[in-house]
C-alpha cells in the first residue's frame, strides 16, 4: 500500500519512516517502475508530517483523513503488475492507493531504473497514442501510458471533485483542457528493454474506470507543480464549479436571489415581458445587456408578476446558471429543481424531456446568467443543443438573461429593451433608486440634490453601480462619496463582502473579459475604447484609421458580444462604469494614444470650412479631441501641431471650454512657443471668457498682453496690430456689459493702430462695432452711416461676410425705426450670404430678426416657429445669451396673445440664461417685462417689485437711456391703472426727462407728453 502526496511524497511501510520522493509497498522486491513525466514548472513546499500508517482504511489516510492529493503516480512491480499511473484534477481532497504487493524504491531526484527489474508482465502494456478530440493546443502534446485490465487499483475522490475519465492507465482528458503553456510531455521508461512497444501490439484496457464521470473537469487557468520529481499536476482557478454533478437541489436555491424590494423605473419593461409570455403565439423571452444592468431583477419581477404566476402556477423554474458550465450540468440542474426522480442507467435527458412532453399545464424555465454555459469551452454546441429541443415542447416558455447583445440559438426570442439590451435608468428613477438603497441615512438638502444628480449622472445611471454607491451613503456623507468617486471610480462600487457578479462592478466587468476570452488585440481595442469618452463615433468609418489592425470586424463582435461596448447611432460606446475600470486596469499603450493624436490632428485639418456642416461631426468626437490632446500636450508626448487644432477649433463657439483648456496647457509650457503664437493664444483665450460672461479675467488676461509694449515709443507694424486687437477685445468687454462710453474709446484706439498696422479688415470691422454701440444706444443714424461705411470697406477688400453683418445691421435699424418691408428684404438677403458661408450664428441672429419683424406685424406663429428654429440653432451653437434672446421674444409673443403665465416663465428661462454671461442690462430688461405682464393679471404688487428691481439694476448703466425711460414710462402706467396719480405723474416725468437727454428719442418723448395729458384727463374725471 502507497500514499502518494501533493508534491508525490509517498508514505508506505515500514511505519513511522517516511522518505520524500520515496515510494515503498509492502514486500521484499525491487520496484522497477513505470515512468509519466512532464516538464517541471515550479517548486512546491514540503508537506505537513502525515499519520503513521499505511492502512487505506486509517482514518488518517482513507476516505476520513484531512489530507489530500491532487495526483496520484504510483511505481511497483509485482507478480501482479507494476505501475506508474497520472491522473490530472482540480479537487480538494483525492485519495489514491495501490494494492501492490512488493517494495518500490523510486527517488525522483534520480530516475535512473535499478537493472534487477524482471521482464515486462504480458499483463502490462505500454500504450502510445495521440488523443485527437483534444483542443488544437492540446493535440500537440503526445502521451504514452501504461494499461493495466485488472482492477487492482482503489481510488477514492473526497468532495465529489472530478478527476480524468478513462481506464487505468489510459487517461481520457476533457475538451477544454489547454496545456500548451506548459510543453508537457509523458514518457513511459523501461529498464534494460525498449519502450517503444509498436502501436499493433497495444490494447485498451476495458478493465476500471481510473476518474469515472469526469467529462466535465475544469482545467482553465491551471498551472504545473512538481509530482515525482518532475512530474506535473494541475491546479486550477476557474471561478467555476468544477463538479457540476454535486450540486445539490439546496444549492440551486441558495443561489436562486429573492425578488428585490427596490425596483425603480422598470414598470414598463416588466408590463411588456409580462405580455409577451402571456400571449399564446409568444413564449421566449430574451432579457439581455451588460453586467449590473438588472437583468435578473427584471426576470424576477416579470416571475412573479400575478399574469405570469395565474398562468404558470407552480411550473415557474429558475436555473442560476452561473453554477452550471455545460449541457450535461444544465440537466441535472432542471432534474433537482423540477424535482425528478431518476432510475437507475436511465438517461437524464429522457427523463426531462419524457417530463416536458407529458406536462399537463404551461411551464416556464428561467436560465439566469446564460453566459456562463453559453460561452464556457466547447460546450456551446451541447447547450444549444438542449436548449433548442426544449424550446420544442409547446407547453414549454423561456426566460433567458445573458450578456450580449443576440439570444442564444436558433429561437425567436423576444427581447426587452434596444438594440443593446435593456438600458440604464431614466435619472428620475435612477435618483429614486438611490434614497431607497440609502434610506433614511441620505440627509436632503437643494444641494444635495444636485449633488446626487451629478453623481448619477457621472455613473450613467447603473443599476448597479446605483446600489452599490449608495450603500457607502450608509457610513460617509453625500459629498464625500462623490470625492471618493472622483478619486478611486469603480473602487467604491463595491460591497464589503467577498467580491461577486452582484457586490463588485469591477468584478463583473472582470468576469465578462474572462467569460468571452478577451485578450490581445481585442483587450488592447477596449483598452483603447475605455480612454475615449465619446466612444467611436461612426465606427465604420473611423475604426482601421484610429486603430489600425487585422481582423478589427472579429475583434468589435467579440467586445459587442460582452456587452462591454455597445453599437449606439453608428458608434461604439461604453458605459462610465465600465470605462473607469477598464481603463484603471487596462490603461492604452503609448503607440496606440499616438495613433488617435494623428488621427484626430487630420481629423481636425479636414474639417468643412462651412460651419454649419463641420459642427455636427466636431460634436461628435469633441471630447475624445479634447482628453487625447490634453494627455499628449501635459505628458510631451504630441506628434501633432496643437496650436494648429486650437485654432481650428477657436472657430467653434460651442468649443469655446475645449479651447481654453488646450490654450491653458500650451501656455503652462512657453518655453518652446514662439512669441507670435503666445500673443495668439492669449488674446484668443481672452475673448473666450469675454463671450463666457468673464468679463474681468478677459480683461486681465488682454492686460497681460498690452502692458508687454510700450505705446509710448516708435512700435512697429506687428506691435501695432497687437494693440489695435488689444483695444478692439476690451470693445467689445465693455460694450457687453454695455458701458458705451467705454467701448467707444476702446474702439477710437483700435482704429488708430488698425490704421498703423495697415489691416484694412480690423480697421472695417472696428467701424462696424463702433455701429453696434450706436445702435445699442437707439442712436440710429450715426449707427447706419457706420454700418454703411464699414460695409463699402468690406466690398473693397472682398470680404462678403463683413458685407452681409454690415447689410443685417442696417435691417434691424430699419425695424426699430417701423420700416419692416425694408427691414425684411434686408435682413433675409443677408441671411442667405450667412448661410452660403455656413456661419450658423449670424444666420441664426437673422432669424431672431425676422422672427422679431412677424411680431410687430402680429403674425404669432410664424413669430413663433421662426424663433424656436432660432433658439435650437443658439443652443447647438452654445450661445446661451442667443438662446435667452429667443426666449425673452417668446415671452413677449405670449403676452401679446394674453397667455401671461406661459410668458412669465420664458421671462424666467431667460433671466437665467443672461445672469449665466453677466448681461445685467438684460437681466433688467427681462423684470421691466415681468412687471408689463403682472400688470396685466392685475397682480399690482409683483409689478411694483419687479420694476423696482429693474430700476436698481439700470441705476449702474446710466447710458441706457433708452430702457431706463422705457421702464419709468411703463411703471407709471402701473400707478395710473391702479389711481396712485402722484406716482404715476412723476415716473412719467422722469422718463420724459431720460429720453430728452438721449436726442434721437423724439418718439418717446411725444409718447410720455400724451401718457401725462391722459393722466390730467384722468384726474379731473
Amino acid at each position: 500500500m502507497a500514499y502518494i502526496d501533493n508534491i508525490s511524497n509517498t508514505y508506505g511501510s515500514p511505519p513511522g519512516e517516511y522518505h520524500p520522493g520515496v515510494a515503498a509497498t509492502q514486500g521484499n522486491m525491487s520496484s522497477d517502475p513505470y515512468i509519466m513525466q512532464a516538464n517541471h514548472i515550479a517548486p512546491v513546499p514540503s508537506p505537513v508530517p502525515l499519520p503513521d500508517t499505511c492502512s487505506y482504511y486509517y482514518s488518517g489516510i482513507g476516505p476520513n483523513s484531512g489530507y489530500g492529493v491532487d495526483v496520484a503516480a504510483i511505481g511497483g512491480t509485482t507478480p501482479a503488475g507494476g505501475v506508474v499511473g497520472i491522473g490530472f484534477a482540480r479537487m480538494r481532497s483525492v485519495r489514491t492507493t495501490a494494492n501492490a504487493g512488493g517494495n518500490m524504491n523510486m527517488n525522483t531526484d534520480n530516475l535512473n531504473i535499478s537493472n534487477n527489474a524482471p521482464p515486462l508482465p504480458p499483463i502490462l502494456r505500454p500504450y502510445h497514442f495521440q488523443y485527437h478530440h483534444f483542443s488544437p493546443r492540446l493535440s500537440q502534446t503526445r502521451f504514452r501510458c501504461i494499461c493495466l485490465p485488472n482492477p487492482w487499483w482503489n481510488i477514492y475522490a473526497n468532495d465529489g471533485y472530478k478527476h480524468c475519465d478513462g481506464y487505468l492507465g489510459v487517461w481520457r482528458f476533457p475538451f477544454n483542457v489547454r496545456m500548451s503553456q506548459y510543453n508537457a510531455s509523458l514518457r513511459t521508461s523501461l529498464s534494460g528493454q525498449d519502450s517503444q512497444i509498436p502501436e499493433q501490439q497495444m490494447q485498451i484496457s476495458t478493465g476500471l474506470h481510473f476518474f469515472p464521470d469526469a467529462q466535465n473537469n475544469d482545467f482553465r487557468n491551471a498551472q504545473i507543480t512538481n509530482v515525482v520529481g518532475n512530474l506535473n499536476i494541475i491546479k486550477g482557478d476557474s471561478g467555476l464549479c468544477s463538479d457540476t454533478k454535486k450540486i445539490t437541489a439546496d444549492m440551486i436555491a441558495s443561489a436562486t436571489p429573492a425578488v428585490p424590494i427596490v425596483f425603480k423605473g422598470r414598470e414598463d419593461l416588466v408590463e411588456q415581458g409580462v405580455a409577451i409570455l402571456c400571449q399564446e403565439a409568444l413564449r421566449f423571452l430574451a432579457i439581455l445587456g451588460a453586467g449590473g444592468m438588472g437583468k435578473t431583477s427584471l426576470a424576477l419581477h416579470i416571475l412573479n408578476s400575478d399574469l405570469v404566476q395565474n398562468k404558470f402556477g407552480e411550473r415557474c423554474y429558475f436555473i442560476p446558471c452561473e453554477l452550471f458550465e455545460d449541457a450535461e450540468s444544465l440537466v441535472q440542474g432542471l432534474i433537482h429543481v423540477m424535482e425528478l426522480t431518476m432510475q437507475e442507467n436511465q438517461s437524464k435527458q429522457k427523463v426531462l424531456f419524457n417530463h416536458l412532453q407529458s406536462t399537463h399545464g404551461d411551464l416556464l424555465i428561467v436560465f439566469d446568467n446564460f453566459e456562463t454555459p453559453w460561452n464556457y469551452g466547447d460546450s456551446r454546441i451541447g447547450v444549444k443543443n438542449l436548449l433548442e429541443k426544449i424550446a420544442k415542447y409547446g407547453k414549454v416558455s423561456l426566460i433567458v438573461t445573458m450578456r450580449g447583445p443576440d439570444g442564444p440559438g436558433d429561437i425567436p426570442w423576444e427581447r426587452l429593451g434596444d438594440q443593446s439590451g435593456i438600458p440604464t435608468l431614466l435619472p428620475v428613477p435612477a435618483k429614486e433608486a438611490f434614497k431607497a438603497f440609502a434610506g433614511n441615512k441620505l440627509q436632503i438638502s437643494d444641494d444635495s440634490e444636485s449633488q446626487l444628480d451629478s453623481l448619477l449622472y457621472q455613473l450613467e445611471y447603473v443599476p448597479l453601480a446605483i446600489r452599490l454607491s449608495a450603500q457607502h451613503v450608509k457610513r460617509v456623507p453625500l459629498k464625500t462619496l462623490i470625492r471618493m468617486w472622483e478619486k478611486d471610480k469603480t473602487s467604491i462600487l463595491v460591497e464589503q463582502t467577498e467580491p461577486g457578479r452582484l457586490t463588485s462592478v469591477s468584478f463583473s466587468i472582470d468576469l465578462s473579459i474572462q467569460i468571452f476570452r478577451i485578450e490581445g488585440r481585442t483587450l488592447e481595442l477596449l483598452s483603447t475604447l475605455s480612454f475615449l469618452p465619446d466612444g467611436i463615433p461612426l465606427w465604420v468609418e473611423h475604426l482601421d484609421q484610429m486603430f489600425p489592425g487585422e481582423g478589427l470586424s472579429v475583434n468589435v463582435s467579440t467586445l459587442i458580444e460582452s456587452s462591454l461596448i455597445y453599437d449606439q447611432n453608428k458608434g461604439l460606446k461604453m458605459l462610465a462604469p465600465v470605462r473607469e475600470h477598464v481603463h484603471s486596469k487596462y490603461p492604452i499603450g503609448q503607440a496606440d494614444l499616438d495613433q488617435l493624436e494623428m488621427f484626430y490632428g487630420l481629423f481636425l485639418e479636414n474639417l468643412p470650412r462651412n460651419e454649419t456642416e463641420a459642427q455636427p461631426g466636431l460634436q461628435l468626437h469633441i471630447n475624445n479631441i479634447e482628453k487625447i490632446f490634453k494627455a499628449q500636450i501635459s505628458s510631451g508626448h504630441s506628434k501633432t501641431s496643437h496650436i494648429l487644432a486650437v485654432n481650428i477649433l477657436d472657430r467653434f463657439r460651442r468649443f469655446a471650454s475645449v479651447s481654453m483648456g488646450l490654450i491653458d496647457l500650451i501656455l503652462e509650457d512657453n518655453q518652446n512657443i514662439k512669441k507670435d503664437d503666445d500673443v495668439d493664444l492669449k488674446l484668443m483665450k481672452a475673448n473666450h471668457l469675454r463671450w463666457m460672461g468673464r468679463f474681468q479675467d478677459a480683461k486681465d488676461q488682454v492686460m497681460s498682453v498690452k502692458d508687454c509694449i510700450n505705446e509710448e515709443e516708435n512700435i512697429s507694424q506687428s506691435e501695432a496690430d497687437i494693440l489695435g486687437r488689444c483695444f478692439d477685445i476690451l470693445e467689445s468687454i465693455y460694450y457687453s456689459q454695455a458701458q458705451y462710453e467705454k467701448a467707444i474709446d476702446m474702439n477710437l484706439q483700435a482704429q488708430k493702430y488698425f490704421k498703423q498696422s495697415k489691416n484694412q479688415w480690423a480697421q472695417a470691422n472696428s467701424m462696424r462695432w463702433l455701429g453696434n454701440i450706436y445702435l445699442g444706444q437707439a442712436k440710429y443714424k450715426e449707427a447706419s452711416e457706420l454700418f454703411s461705411e464699414a460695409q463699402w470697406l468690406f466690398q473693397q477688400i472682398g470680404n462678403e461676410l463683413g458685407v452681409a453683418e454690415c447689410l443685417k445691421r442696417i435691417g434691424d435699424i430699419f425695424r426699430m425705426q417701423g420700416r419692416n418691408d425694408e427691414a425684411i428684404k434686408m435682413v433675409s438677403d443677408a441671411q442667405k450670404h450667412f448661410q452660403t458661408f455656413g456661419n450658423q450664428m449670424r444666420a441664426a441672429e437673422c432669424l431672431w430678426s425676422l422672427g422679431e419683424l412677424c411680431r410687430d406685424q402680429g403674425k404669432y406663429d410664424e413669430a413663433t416657429e421662426m424663433i424656436m428654429k432660432c433658439q435650437k440653432q443658439f443652443e447647438e451653437i452654445g450661445d446661451k445669451r442667443g438662446v435667452a434672446h429667443c426666449l425673452e421674444i417668446l415671452s413677449l409673443i405670449y403676452g401679446d396673445q394674453a397667455h401671461y403665465d406661459e410668458a412669465v416663465e420664458m421671462l424666467s428661462n431667460a433671466q437665467m440664461q443672461y445672469q449665466i454671461t453677466g448681461s445685467i442690462v438684460e437681466v433688467a430688461w427681462c423684470y421691466e417685462y415681468v412687471g408689463v405682464t403682472y400688470g396685466h393679471q392685475g397682480q399690482y404688487e409683483k409689478a411694483k417689485e419687479a420694476f423696482t428691481e429693474a430700476l436698481e439694476l439700470l441705476k449702474r448703466f446710466p447710458g441706457e437711456k433708452y430702457k431706463i425711460g422705457c421702464t419709468l414710462l411703463r411703471f407709471g402706467d402701473l400707478f395710473l391703472k391702479v389711481k396712485y396719480y402722484g406716482e404715476a405723474r412723476r415716473r412719467y416725468e422722469e422718463a420724459r426727462n431720460v429720453f430728452d437727454s438721449h436726442g434721437q428719442l423724439e418718439k418717446y418723448v411725444d409718447e410720455c407728453s400724451w401718457a401725462l395729458a391722459k393722466l390730467d384727463e384722468a384726474i379731473s374725471q
